[in-house]
């Protein structure tokens, strides 16, 4: 399992450095006894989020949802990661191997407050815990042959309808050799360019979403855009999907997925985007260096 405090540096941006890290200490202390009661045992800290590993599938499921079920305590939200296959154990007690990158990967794509599983996780499940999960979309990772399927788990917090997504994710290469240091958004006459000074754009239907889009397609917590090495990452957390259109590209779906937004298009939070009088749709322009 691994498990991360979403949006910690705009904790540290918000509250100061100290307070920030006296926080994040509190809410891994936290975490760690949570592990420790479901007889699962933390690996090793990770900054601002934690590597553990469990017996058996049900006790990781169950810590995971203890969690979520506590994270309004601390004014905070997780994201949480889990798999279950073979690791090879390293010096001091560390953990290597294909499930930990799996692991990894699955907790990357998890939106704030949300469990996601993989197929394998989910089956090793005893079935009043097999109940809580939901399928969602298969989700392609570095080294796989095949996409893997993930698996939403539900806890008692868990409100939010959505409809059953079963489309893979596809990742838009490219191969441009200007860097883009510069990416204008644009919705409904609000304007954003993002760049070194603003690194981090949230995107959803919640009123704290830092480009707030105003659609019933839209999830709360859609999708988020990193500047990450010289380039403009997008990164899914939906259910319904985020559709990018760019140039004359056939459209890319992104469900749980990343990619690089290159040139400029339209992308739609929900459904596909035809032009960018709808609701759920923003236009988006690269500058290069």
């Amino acid at each position: 399992m691994f498990v991360d405090i979403a949006d910690s540096t705009m904790l540290y941006e918000r509250i100061g450095n100290a307070a920030a890290a006296a926080q994040t200490q509190q809410v891994l202390a936290h975490l760690r006894h949570l592990v420790e009661d479901n007889r699962g045992g933390v690996i090793k800290s990770l900054g601002d989020g934690l590597l553990a590993a469990f017996p058996v599938c049900d006790d990781s499921v169950r810590a995971a949802c203890a969690m979520i079920d506590t994270q309004d305590r601390h004014g905070l939200r997780l994201r949480v990661g889990i798999h279950y296959g073979t690791v090879i154990e390293g010096v001091v007690g560390d953990l290597y191997g294909d499930a930990c990158n799996v692991a990894a990967r699955v907790q990357q794509i998890a939106r704030a407050g949300e469990i996601l599983a993989t197929q394998a996780l989910v089956s090793g499940l005893s079935p009043d815990l097999r109940n809580r999960t939901k399928p969602l979309s298969n989700v392609a990772m570095k080294g796989k042959a095949a996409p893997i399927r993930v698996h939403q788990i539900r806890t008692d917090d868990d409100t939010e309808d959505a409809v059953e997504s079963t489309t893979l994710g596809f990742s838009m290469a490219t191969d441009a050799g200007d860097a883009m240091v510069t990416l204008h958004l644009s919705y409904r006459g609000q304007e954003i360019a993002m760049s070194r000074a603003l690194p981090r754009v949230t995107i959803g239907r919640e009123d704290s979403s830092g480009l707030r889009i105003a659609s019933r397609q839209t999830s709360r917590q859609h999708a988020v855009i990193d500047f990450t090495r010289e380039s403009f990452l997008l990164t899914d957390h939906s259910t319904n999907g985020t559709f990018i259109r760019s140039g004359g590209s056939p459209p890319v779906v992104l469900r749980r997925d990343s990619t690089k937004l290159v040139g400029s298009g339209l992308i739609g939070f929900g459904a596909e985007a035809q032009d960018e009088s709808q609701d759920h749709v923003i236009a988006f322009r690269g500058e290069l260096a």
